[in-house]
């Protein structure tokens, strides 16, 4: 063993389990996959597309070595993630069409990226199953959900992975989300400087103003200077219940004709749809899968698979992707084997 290797093993020891505060680090992965595989134009060898494959490990090693969690829970979206909030809104993301996410000439069409996505997702599976790292995927369920039901269980600080702003309403004293494009931890300060609304109203935010990526609409005529302007109460600390935004919709619009607040009183149906589609800290997860995620979270995975994982880092001819391997699995992963919390 050489020295720098002993090095890290003993600095390892000495941070015991009863060192570390528990923080978990919770990864938006479908999120920071498809990131990987957008900006991250790498070939191996053999002409195989890899950027989304070597970008995911890249950034969750980067995440692990910059927070320092104790555990780290990498949440995929299920498939038929969408069908239950589709039942509530039939438009969820009807705006959604497959469509080519790069425009590089490695890929001969639409179809040939699509087969190197699920390429990629199906091999990366493998080589997370090496690490001391949990994967959670569970059938109709978005990441999302399962997110924000993870991060109002965690007994401990809690760390979400995303450029998604939908998670900025989970930020708290107890809960952190870090942006990897932004390269930014979002605290309850800085969600209130960025936004000039609070962690504690940024549903409700988005409830009234909708989300045009997924397809949600907002209500008409209402823009961030107009929201702040009729409902300064959102720019308060103390969270403010919907119902109260209609019934101040209401007495508003009898008294003030023709103005914002018809709009969004007229379209109360609309929000209270809005709110159940965008609330990730009461998310609508049945107790078949809350068992499931349950089950993971009271049983921790603490194995590293070194040689397995470098056996087929050689076979797919990965190279230099992930620059002195060997070091990089030791240096981030070998501590969260013993520091589960």
């Amino acid at each position: 063993m050489n020295k720098d290797f002993k090095s890290i093993l003993d600095n390892i020891k000495a941070a015991t389990k009863e060192d570390l505060k528990p923080k978990v680090l919770l990864v938006d992965s479908m999120n920071t996959f498809l990131r990987s595989f957008a900006v991250i134009n790498h070939m191996n060898p053999h002409g195989h597309h890899i950027g989304g494959l070597t970008g995911y490990l890249k950034s969750i090693g980067f995440a692990i070595r910059h927070i320092n969690p104790t555990r780290v829970i990498l949440i995929f979206d299920g498939p038929g993630s969408t069908v239950n909030k589709k039942n509530l809104y039939s438009d969820y993301k009807g705006n959604r069409h497959i469509s080519r996410i790069t425009n590089w000439e490695g890929f001969e069409s639409q179809d040939d990226e699509s087969e190197s996505i699920v390429n990629q997702m199906r091999r990366l599976m493998y080589y997370l199953q090496c690490l001391p790292v949990d994967v959670t995927i569970i059938d109709r369920l978005e990441a999302d959900d399962i997110i924000g039901y993870i991060a109002g269980k965690y007994d401990g600080d809690v760390t979400i992975m995303s450029s998604d702003k939908d998670f900025l309403q989970l930020v708290s004293d107890k809960v952190t989300v870090y942006s990897p494009t932004k390269k930014l931890f979002y605290t309850p300060k800085t969600v209130k400087e960025e936004f000039g609304i609070p962690a504690t109203n940024f549903l409700n935010m988005k409830v009234l103003l909708g989300d045009s990526s997924d397809n949600v609409p907002g209500v008409k005529g209402l823009g961030m200077k107009k929201l702040v302007k009729f409902f300064p109460e959102l720019t308060e600390e103390s969270k403010v219940d919907l119902d109260f935004i209609i019934n101040k919709s209401l007495n508003g619009s009898e008294t003030t004709k023709g103005s914002l607040y018809g709009n969004v009183y007229n379209f109360k149906h609309q929000l209270k749809i809005n709110e159940q589609l965008m609330d990730l800290s009461n998310p609508n997860i049945p107790d078949d899968a809350k068992e499931e995620i349950d089950e993971m979270l009271n049983n921790p995975k603490s194995s590293l698979n070194k040689a397995e994982f470098l056996e087929m880092y050689q076979e797919d001819t990965l190279g230099n992707a992930i620059p002195n391997v060997e070091n990089w699995l030791i240096s981030i992963f070998t501590y969260l084997c013993t520091s589960k919390k």
